[in-house]
């Protein structure tokens, strides 16, 4: 629940069918195998083929299951839109094997309600104009958070930066910035060990700043409002090799998102842009 787990330990898979009983539209799998091929005809799935997705929350508390599905791909080039729905992974997968296990004897433990009398960690919600890379993610208003990026207390966001700050870490500027700037020293330091690993692997050129590159940003007014929207995010596919069976592109994602952050956190510190 709070988003300490990798990406790749939420993958599902589903087999696909030609046709389901009563012209139905079939579980979640069918429902993306008919978007993807829609948008490209080209991947059309065969009979019987099994097909990778994620399940992502949406707002609203009627859920609907087939409105949050994504493929892994997706879900990672979308990273600052969308939450992993964990609730359902939790009731639908790690719940009923659970009870398989504590409910014989002489256990007989009931896991449901024994989940649902435990405190949750949850995350304060915060609306932000524009996401964390720029781009106008769907979801990103409903699931973005206020607490400080420093020390995780109650923290605020102030004027157009992303990251919130509480005012503690904030009066303390030299050690706040100290952190922000160690933070990205890490994560540039690890993600340029990852490409080299990743240039090895497939003979191309990588380093720290190949893998999800931002999109130049640049502001435009909607035709449907009079309201100013950022456009930008990264550029797909996030890397030259994206193959999600690869522990490193997962490991690289995450240093990326973490790069991202450490990069607005300096801003919002007051860090100089030439730096």
């Amino acid at each position: 629940i709070s988003g300490e787990l990798p990406v790749s330990d939420f993958i599902l898979t589903g087999r696909v069918r030609s046709r389901y009983r009563g012209s139905g539209i079939g579980p979640v799998q069918a429902v993306l195998a008919r978007r993807l091929s829609e948008a490209d005809p080209s991947r059309v799935m065969r009979h019987k083929e099994r097909i990778t997705y994620v399940i992502v929350a949406t707002p609203g508390r009627n859920f609907r299951l087939r409105d949050g599905v994504l493929t892994p791909n997706e879900y990672l080039e979308q990273f600052d839109a969308y939450v992993l729905n964990t609730q359902y992974y939790i009731t639908k997968h790690v719940n009923p094997a659970l009870q398989r296990c504590l409910g014989l004897n002489p256990h007989k433990i009931d896991v449901a309600a024994w989940f649902n009398s435990m405190p949750k960690p949850r995350r304060r919600v915060h609306f932000w104009p524009t996401t964390l890379t720029g781009s106008t993610g769907a979801l990103s208003r409903f699931f973005a958070n206020s607490n400080c990026a420093l020390c995780g207390g109650p923290g605020r966001v102030i004027g157009e930066h992303k990251v919130a700050i509480c005012d503690e870490c904030r009066s303390q500027s030299l050690e706040a910035m100290e952190t922000a700037f160690r933070r990205l020293n890490l994560a540039q330091n690890e993600s340029l060990s990852l490409a080299k690993q990743c240039s090895s692997c497939h003979l191309g050129h990588e380093d720290g700043g190949t893998y999800a590159v931002l999109r130049p940003s640049r502001r435009k007014r909607s035709q449907a409002s009079s309201s100013i929207q950022s456009t930008g995010g990264v550029f797909t596919p996030l890397a030259a090799c994206s193959c999600i069976d690869c522990p490193v592109s997962f490991r690289r994602h995450r240093l990326r998102e973490a790069e991202y952050g450490a990069t607005e956190l300096c801003r919002a510190l007051g860090a100089n842009e030439s730096w």
